[in-house]
This record gives C-alpha cells, sequence and structure tokens, in this order.
C-alpha cells in the first residue's frame, strides 16, 4: 500500500509524522508527505526526511502564514494551501492507495478526494479542530463540526491521541478507532547526556514558542536565582526574546530550532521538565503533550496544570507537580520538587516503569500497524 501523510505544517520537525511514517516504511509500507511550510513563499519543493528506516520524500509548499494564527488570520493562505493540496492529489492519484489527513486542515480537502477516487483515508486527529487554541469563529464552528463528524463516521480509521478524547469526539461512531498516544519512538539508551553544570537545577523546555506555556514566566524565575538554569529551545513568537533573555543572563541557555534526538538529549541532561497549558482553552484539557510522554521515558519529574490532558497521571503517581494556572503558583512548585531532590531517583524509575508498561512506542506501533493491516484487508476483500 502507498500512502501520503499530509500535514499542515512544515514537518521539520514533527515527532508525532515522523514516528508514525517510520513504524509504516519499517512494515513495508511506501510513504510521501505532502506539507505546509508557511515561512517562505514557493511553488513547491521536493526534499527528503532521514528517519531511522530510511529516506521519505517530502513535498513542501511554501505559504507565507502565521504559525498558530487560526482561520481569523489565515483564511486566504489556508484557501491556497487547500488548493495545492487538490492540484496535488489529483495530478497524482494514481500514486497512492491511501490518505493519512493530520487534523481537519488537510483532511477536508483530501477526504473529498479520497471518496471521489476510492482511495482509502485514515483520519489522523491530532487537535480537535472546532476546540483549537485559536478559536473558529462562532458563526461557522456548528458547521464545521458538522462536516468533520461526517469525516470521522466515513474514515475507514481514526486515529485519537489519548482515550479521554473519546469524549471529544462524542456523537460520532469511527469505522475502525485507535488511540495512539504521543509516546517517543525511542529507547532511553540511545541518548547521550551533554556536559551541564551539574551543581545547576536544570528546567528544559523545547517547543513552540508562544503565549500561554509559562515560557517567559520561568525565564522570570530564573533569571534571579543564581541556583538554577533554563535551558530553552524551538520556535516561535518569543524567538528574539530568549535570545536577548541569554545574552543577558547566564543562566538562561536559548537553543533555537532542535532536531527531537537533540530535544531527547537536552531534556535527558535537565532535572525538571514542564507541560503547561492554559486550561480555559478546550483541546488542552484533553491534551496529550509530547513532553508529558518524553519525561517518562526520561525519568524527569514533570511540572503540568490541572485539567490539561494527562495531569491526573501525574498526580496519581506523584511523578511531578500539579499546579493552578498561575505564575505565583508555578515557582512554589518549582522548589517544591527542588526541595525533593533527593526523591528523584525514585521518582525517575517510577516514570519509566509506567511509560514501559503503559505508554512505550512498541505498543502504539503495534496499534497503528494493525490498523493500516485491517484497512489493508478491507481493501482487498
Amino acid at each position: 500500500m502507498k500512502i501520503v501523510f499530509i500535514r499542515s505544517n512544515p514537518v521539520d520537525p514533527d515527532s508525532r509524522v515522523e514516528k508514525e511514517v517510520n513504524s509504516l516504511i519499517k512494515a513495508g509500507y511506501e510513504v510521501e508527505i505532502l506539507a505546509w511550510d508557511r515561512s517562505s513563499k514557493y511553488r513547491m519543493k521536493e526534499s527528503f526526511i532521514d528517519l531511522e528506516s530510511g529516506k521519505v520524500k517530502i513535498y513542501r509548499f511554501g505559504i507565507p502564514a502565521t504559525f498558530g494564527g487560526g482561520i481569523r488570520k489565515n483564511l486566504g493562505p489556508l484557501i491556497l494551501f487547500q488548493i495545492r493540496l487538490l492540484k496535488w492529489l489529483y495530478n497524482n492519484k494514481s500514486d497512492y492507495d491511501a490518505i493519512h489527513a493530520c487534523d481537519f486542515d488537510t483532511a477536508f480537502t483530501s477526504f473529498q478526494i479520497a471518496r471521489r477516487f476510492r482511495k482509502k483515508f485514515v483520519y489522523d486527529i491530532f487537535d480537535y479542530y472546532v476546540d483549537a487554541p485559536f478559536g473558529v469563529p462562532s458563526r461557522i464552528k456548528r458547521l464545521i463540526e458538522k462536516v468533520d463528524h461526517r469525516i470521522i463516521n466515513s474514515a475507514d480509521g481514526v486515529i485519537i491521541c489519548t482515550e479521554k478524547r473519546k469524549k471529544q469526539i462524542k456523537g460520532t461512531n469511527p469505522k475502525r478507532l485507535a488511540i495512539i498516544h504521543n509516546t517517543p519512538a525511542n529507547n532511553i539508551n540511545m541518548f547521550e547526556k551533554i556536559d551541564l553544570d551539574k551543581s545547576k537545577i536544570k528546567i528544559v523546555y523545547v517547543g513552540i514558542l508562544g503565549s500561554g506555556r509559562f515560557i517567559k514566566e520561568i525565564a522570570e524565575i530564573v533569571k534571579n536565582n543564581p541556583r538554577y538554569e533554563f535551558h530553552i529551545g524551538g520556535f516561535g513568537e518569543y524567538e528574539n526574546y530568549f535570545k536577548y533573555m541569554s545574552e543577558e543572563h547566564s543562566n538562561i541557555k536559548f537553543y533555537g530550532k532542535l532536531p527531537y534526538k537533540k530535544t531527547l538529549e537536552l531534556e535527558n541532561s535537565c532535572d525538571i521538565m514542564t507541560a503547561i497549558y492554559d486550561p480555559k482553552v478546550p483541546n488542552h484539557n484533553y491534551a496529550a503533550p509530547n513532553k508529558f510522554y518524553e519525561s517518562l521515558m526520561l525519568g524527569k519529574p514533570i511540572i503540568m496544570v490541572k485539567n490539561t490532558g494527562m495531569d491526573e497521571v501525574v498526580s496519581i503517581n506523584d511523578i511531578g507537580m500539579v499546579i493552578d494556572y498561575d505564575k505565583k503558583v508555578l515557582k512554589k512548585a518549582i522548589e517544591t520538587l527542588v526541595n525533593r531532590k533527593n526523591e528523584w531517583p525514585i521518582i525517575s524509575l517510577k516514570m519509566k516503569s509506567l511509560y514501559m508498561r503503559e505508554y512505550s512506542w512498541g505498543e502504539m506501533e503495534k496499534r497503528l500497524l494493525e490498523l493500516y493491516g485491517d484497512i489493508s484487508k478491507r481493501s482487498e476483500a
């Protein structure tokens, strides 16, 4: 089976797309990727992504847009992306058997093509579109949800990232539903530790550099405390802010955009991780942050906010701190975790055991391949 993955970001990097594609090519599937590069303007560029199991061709459409700007700021670019997507899928319709669409902003157009040309269609819901943090205008929210439910019910397979997300798609009846957590597709033994100052308490965050994640707040806490260091990487609207902060304060280290392996190596070399999101955003109530699963695999205590997805796992297993969405509480949570430093080895063992028992990529990969195996059998019948 030849599969085309579609994602509305440049996949540079995108850990979930990359690990799913890697698992599929390892199992013998042929995969290509279509992606939207919002950083520059060009018609289309072809290149390859180097994955553990081989190289994968990627086609990127260069359409400038605001990352995370939503429909209100990106309507024109979003429509142009749909047109480019439609043309590519139509012109290459004989070169693939299945479409794997990530989120509604790729699923809407690709589903029309899949239905018209009888292609298998897998709908991978990273974030439920009408509950996204940027917000869908209220006047079209009900219409989008109605169309989204129709796609979910018609797809050959639907993927969500936690059991909890079943509540979010309530009212739908997927033909085949798979739960695939955002678990790292790596082994802890693959990572070397970076030589960092062992006398410092090292807090780490790598991801989108935007509002609502308390990353500026962490920088403000750290810059005035010589016991702490803040190691931060990623890209987004706060890049210049963190470049400046790293130049002004020796205990704030900014790395810019990092390959995923380097991200894990940095996290593995630090002490405390954070996965902080605003609980007022509906999607965040069902969040399955990469950083939560990375912290489990690496055995690093984590700080999360109440009612943001996997916070109950943190509380029940006592593997970090669950806080209110408040800067003052964040500072106290960091201090509390630091005061429990002698417990970190026990917490680490507990986290790694939980990861292997319930969230390993080996189990997630099995679920993904079972989904595609069922779809393949139905196509042959």
